[in-house]
């Protein structure tokens, strides 16, 4: 197979996904040139495209422009892909490049260009909080207020570098990509903004443990999920995993305990299980970090105090 790809902000990371496919040549192709020989050329987003050959776009944002959304960046964007023709395409999360971790989650705080932007910094001014650039190594806590739909690579480059992303509940690609108290914090007023921000500078355990769950949060997904998705055409039926069914959950829950709502009535047990009514989650192999997250998730006891 053939498949030629267009030039634009992802392209290299898509070309050498495509080359370590097995029986698939990938080449970049510009817009005047013939696709004619190619099977499949790919795209992201409103990246101009030869014509002669199938375009599959993967669409990032809800602002793009072009009418081919067959693999998207986020769920919420799937609704979206339905109204303009694509029937059943996919989600598959924005990969982003997991740094290093070389300190933990810092105090400092920025926000996503909004139009709360200015009205939201003189709250945290008279707070006492100073407002950093996001890019500013001491930050730590990222605030997106947008009300209705934002970009959710701005959440998922600051997930990958372990800060905390607040955001509005009002925002699906907020509560596409974090969930609350789990790997982020979503908010339902902005009052409630401050109050949180506070926190979060406040209490280093918490702060640092969301840090922690939100880089490895973002850290599955990848080019290679992305352009195996671009690859499948007139697709049957939805995988199961992607719905939030309850196999699914309960799947995620057993291999890394994440927010399954019944399990929050668990008891943890001698430091090496978690038992809910007839069932039993071993968590013995797990590190002394991920059974201290546990411990307060359930009932905010330390499991190195022994008395767990």
């Amino acid at each position: 197979m053939l498949v030629g790809v267009t030039h634009g902000r992802y392209a290299q990371q898509i070309y050498d996904a495509l080359t370590q496919r097995i029986g698939i040549q990938a080449d970049f192709v510009s817009p005047e040139v013939d696709a004619s020989k190619y099977d499949f050329v790919f795209a992201v987003d409103d990246e101009d495209a030869p014509k002669g050959a199938k375009t599959r776009r993967y669409v990032t944002h809800h602002n793009a422009k072009t009418s081919s959304w067959d693999v998207v960046a986020a769920r919420h964007l799937l609704a979206g892909a339905k109204t303009r023709g694509t029937h059943n395409p996919i989600a598959v999360p924005l990969p982003v490049t997991t740094s290093i971790s070389v300190k933990p989650t810092q105090t400092g705080v920025a926000l996503v260009k909004n139009e709360q932007k200015q009205d939201f910094t003189k709250l945290l001014n008279a707070a006492g909080h100073q407002v950093a650039d996001i890019h500013d190594p001491e930050v730590g806590i990222v605030v997106d207020l947008s009300p209705t739909t934002s970009c959710t690579e701005p959440m998922r480059q600051a997930m990958s570098q372990e800060k905390v992303v607040v955001a509005m509940a009002s925002n699906p690609a907020a509560t596409d990509t974090i969930h609350d108290q789990s790997d982020g914090r979503i908010i339902s007023t902005y009052s409630k903004a401050v109050e949180v921000v506070d926190e979060l500078i406040n209490n280093d355990f918490e702060r640092q443990r969301l840090g922690f769950e939100a880089r490895k949060a973002v850290s599955s997904s990848s080019w290679t999920r992305v352009t195996r998705a671009l690859l499948i055409e007139n697709r049957r039926g939805v995988p199961a995993l992607e719905h939030s069914n309850r196999l699914a959950a309960r799947k995620r829950w057993t291999q890394r305990l994440g927010h399954a709502h019944p399990w929050k009535f668990a008891q943890y047990i001698d430091d090496r299980h978690i038992e809910l009514d007839d069932q039993r989650i071993d968590v013995s192999h797990l590190s002394q970090l991920r059974k201290l997250s546990i411990a307060t998730a359930l009932d905010r006891r330390d499991p190195n105090n022994g008395n767990s």
